[in-house]
């Protein structure tokens, strides 16, 4: 007779992905306003655990190696809740505990979902992650959700989370392409991506990914074979001057502006020079435990629309030089989780993992705050954890 197929995650991954997607999007932006609801990530974290507690016997049942990368993480978000003791007087904390809370959350669905079958569920994240850099890229296209600037957003996002997300749709094309035992139609997205994260404007985003790149190359140090390499490069280009032909006209202006003009000739930092200056010295003021949870409102003065726009000097302002130890720490804990992992354990879906993180880790140095790190945490995370190997019985 044969054993019954193992109990393989699906539908769960889906809405865990959905509730990691979502951010802080309100019905109020789709002008609606139905209390409690309102903020989507009530429903769909409340769905999300109802199906892990339905999936309870399947997600329990193994244990997974590198769970201490996981506590690490957890360590800091605690800190920083924590720091809510020491804060100015009127700063408002309750928004940013409650997002601490839910990477918190998240972070803990996402390792028990890594204990049961961690290359299914990177395998599935990733492929969600290419199809909605897909529906993105469409909507931007279209012309919804873009700035008044021109800048392509989509969806409610704005520019710095659209070029995210045409990022790691050139990554996820790049493991689509390799998974497909190198199939060249996995290849045509990556100038279409590529053409929407210039389109966005967002230059934290494109130093990022030129920070990636670097970094990938000399982790793997791959062997230039001309002959292999002549058709996906040549298909690459190819598509990519169709497009910069055809739509090319269309931003045309605009990135002269934005990234020529504005950048090089102005010296146009979008006040991030400002925001890192008064975060450093917000620090140098405060250097054990900084000015507590999302104190940098109160003490700059900017006010609360404007935060530090980078999650170091943010945990540094914020947090001190103990919320900084912590970061690294947690930092460290991933990365030694990943590197003392056994080659053949270290699958296609944990190195893409692991680089799409970096990535995302990368742009929060430029934009985002600590809700905003959630992506960067989930995919390290699966990067580093996976079930731990059966023990053989010793024969007596």
């Amino acid at each position: 007779m044969t054993a019954p197929a193992a109990a393989r995650p699906g539908l769960i991954v889906l809405i865990a992905f959905l509730v990691a997607l979502a951010g802080r999007f309100t019905l109020s932006r789709a002008g609606l306003d139905i209390p409690v609801v309102n903020d989507v990530r009530v429903p769909l974290f409340l769905v999300l655990i109802l199906s892990l507690a339905l999936e309870s016997h399947h997600v329990g049942h193994r244990r997974a190696e590198g769970g201490h990368a996981l506590l690490g993480v957890l360590a800091l978000l605690v800190y920083q809740g924590l720091s809510v003791l020491w804060v100015p007087a009127g700063t408002v904390t309750a928004p940013v505990v409650g997002d601490l809370c839910a990477v918190g959350g998240l972070l803990i669905v996402y390792f028990n979902l890594a204990a049961w079958d961690r290359d299914r569920v990177t395998a599935t994240t990733l492929k969600l992650f290419h199809a909605t850099a897909w529906v993105y890229f469409l909507a931007a296209a279209a012309g919804f959700g873009r700035e008044a600037n021109g800048r392509w957003a989509a969806l409610g996002g704005g520019p710095n989370v659209f070029v995210r997300l045409m990022i790691l749709g050139i990554i996820t094309s790049l493991y689509l392409y390799l998974r497909s035992g190198e199939q060249l139609i996995w290849l045509v997205p990556i100038p279409v991506f590529l053409f929407g994260a210039i389109a966005s404007g967002s230059r934290g985003g494109l130093v990022s990914l030129g920070v990636t790149i670097t970094v990938a190359l000399l982790a793997i140090r791959p062997r230039v074979d001309v002959a292999r390499l002549a058709k996906p490069f040549g298909l690459i280009v190819v598509v990519g001057v169709v497009l910069v032909i055809t739509a090319g006209p269309t931003i045309a202006d605009y990135v002269q502006q934005r990234f020529v003009q504005s950048t090089f000739e102005q010296g146009n930092a979008s006040s991030r020079d400002v925001l890192f200056g008064m975060a450093l010295r917000i620090f140098l003021q405060r250097p054990i435990l900084g000015t507590g949870l999302n104190g940098f409102t109160t003490v700059s003065g900017f006010g609360l629309e404007l935060y530090t726009h980078n999650l170091l000097l943010s945990i540094a302002a914020e947090g001190g030089a103990v919320g900084l130890a912590l970061l690294v720490l947690a930092w460290l804990g991933l990365w030694h989780a990943y590197v003392a992992m056994p080659p053949p354990e270290r699958s296609l879906e944990a190195r893409t993992a692991a680089y799409c993180g970096i990535f995302i880790g990368c742009t929060n140095l430029f934009s985002g705050d600590y809700y905003d790190a959630r992506l960067m945490w989930i995919l390290l995370l699966l990067a580093s954890v996976h079930p731990a190997r059966a023990r053989v019985p010793v024969p007596h």
